[in-house]
């Protein structure tokens, strides 16, 4: 199965045709069926000691009492999934985070949550060029992705993120480029297309005759443009922006 499978692009393309934060609610929820979880939410990093998560919240389908309990408590400053967002951008299962002992309030927060049916999830973490950190998390009693599923909800979630940014004013969208800015030349194009198809540097290098090394410097090139900060991120934008089908 190829990085991104067609399943996953059939529900970005939904996320894409959303026009509120209700119908991209409904396309993660149904894709909650595929990847195995039920409840998710975007939300950026907290950027003050005085910010709580209504704050930086963009998508919200956790169960509305551990909502409840987590804006009240102002967990989302001592979450220790939250504070991890913050060192990494490779996704990561909640249950790989490590906490310290004496870290009282962090592991109370994971000691709770399984009662609310959360007991494991996957978190999504989103870096922007401009230093924003959010993230996408979702949550079940229990979380088993493949490689595959991985990918695919990696993919998924930058994506939404995407999508919800532009509808919320919560998290300050960057300046649109204007119109005279730089674009993606074909060629760039063609390899974010394959990049898209899950193929690695050197397997584009190889269907476009080209080195690998042009072909890593056309995608850091897009990336760069595209105000995108890693490979998926980078497939997410172009697909956004109508590049890539």
């Amino acid at each position: 199965m190829a990085v991104i499978g067609q399943v996953t692009l059939d529900l970005v393309q939904a996320v894409k045709a959303a026009r509120s934060a209700a119908e991209i609610t409904a396309v993660l929820t149904r894709a909650g069926g595929i990847f195995g979880y039920e409840r998710f939410a975007i939300a950026g990093v907290p950027q003050s000691a005085g910010e709580n998560l209504p704050d930086r919240l963009l998508l919200m389908h956790w169960p509305e009492e551990w909502a409840a309990r987590y804006v009240e408590r102002g967990y989302v400053q001592h979450d220790p999934v939250m504070a991890h967002v913050r060192r990494t951008t490779t996704p990561f299962l909640w249950s790989e985070v490590r906490v310290d002992r004496d870290a009282t309030l962090p592991r109370r927060i994971m000691g709770e949550a399984p009662a609310f049916g959360l007991g494991d999830g996957f978190c999504v973490p989103i870096h922007d060029i401009d230093g924003t950190e959010s993230a996408a998390s979702f949550g079940a009693p229990r979380i088993d992705l493949s490689d595959e599923a991985r990918a695919g909800l990696h993919l998924l979630a930058i994506y939404a993120h995407l999508a919800s940014r532009g509808l919320g004013p919560a998290v300050p969208a960057r300046p649109s480029r204007p119109l005279g800015g730089p674009r993606c030349t074909k060629r760039e194009i063609e390899c974010i297309r394959w990049a898209a198809a899950g193929k690695t540097g050197w397997e584009t290098s190889e269907i476009l005759s080209l080195s690998q090394r042009t072909v890593e410097d056309y995608l850091s090139n897009a990336a760069r443009k595209l105000g995108a900060v890693n490979r998926v991120q980078l497939v997410a934008q172009a697909m956004r922006e109508g590049l890539i089908d």
